[in-house]
């Protein structure tokens, strides 16, 4: 029995100026993270959600998705320090 909470929070994510990227592990997780951080972006991660299109019909990877750390990136452009609520793509 699926869940709709890991989607229900790709929906919140989304309303709040997140964009999905996509899923990766280990040093590509980490290379991209910091890539996107360095482009003067916003990153944050979220627990893989095997409901997803490229992992709904892994159904047995679904154990080594969690074993594995796997993450979802997500980003926005990085708020202003002068306007909280504007963002920026440009570096301060």
């Amino acid at each position: 029995m699926s869940s709709n909470v890991p989607h229900v929070r790709s929906v919140q994510l989304h309303e709040a100026g997140w964009t999905r990227r996509f899923t990766a592990l280990g040093r590509r997780l980490n290379e991209a993270v910091e890539l996107y951080r360095q482009l003067g972006f916003d990153v944050r991660m979220e627990a893989v959600d095997l409901n997803e299109e490229e992992t709904a019909g892994a159904e047995g990877c679904k154990d080594c998705f969690v074993t594995m750390q796997a993450r979802t990136i997500y980003t926005r452009p990085r708020e202003t320090a002068n306007n909280p609520g504007e963002y920026s793509l440009s570096k301060e």
